[in-house]
């Protein structure tokens, strides 16, 4: 028989947590790029996607996916364009 797990800590680890690298990467985005410089920003942004994605055993394997699935776009707006 399963346990009966509280629903505040899921709602903290499931949505509240997650919640937190979007916030972020708005936030930065809303700022003036005079605060920090447009390659620190980007910088910021990348730590702020890569520290999200920490604690997932798959995070390798979606992190490659996701740009495999980006390529075609960065290939039309770079070189392709």
């Amino acid at each position: 028989m399963e346990t009966a797990r509280p629903l505040f800590p899921a709602l903290i680890r499931h949505i509240a947590l997650p919640a937190v690298a979007p916030a972020a990467v708005t936030g930065l985005y809303f700022t003036p790029v005079a605060v920090f410089g447009c390659v620190n920003r980007g910088l910021m942004a990348l730590s702020v996607v890569l520290l999200s994605a920490r604690h997932d055993p798959s995070v390798d394997w979606w992190l490659l996916t996701t740009l495999i699935l980006l390529l075609p776009i960065a290939l039309i707006v770079g070189p392709l364009g």
